[in-house]
């Protein structure tokens, strides 16, 4: 039969189990799933840069047609 300590000690294992995975995930997601994330938003940035580029030049030559 265990004892109390037993069980207690037990659990103290257990957690610090739970906590080495929760230390091991926070770990990959700091370091390789926000990198990507980093990427995709860099990639959306250009593509908006892009269409206000083409949208601006599109107003200003529509704007020049007019006036002339």
């Amino acid at each position: 039969m265990t004892t109390q300590s037993q069980k207690n000690q037990q659990d103290i294992i257990k957690l610090q189990g739970e906590t080495k995975l929760i230390h091991q995930k926070i770990d990959t997601i700091t370091n390789n799933h926000l990198y990507h994330l980093d990427l995709e938003i860099k990639n959306i940035k250009k593509i908006a840069w892009v269409i206000l580029t083409i949208s601006l030049s599109s107003l200003l030559s529509l704007v020049g047609n007019l006036l002339s």
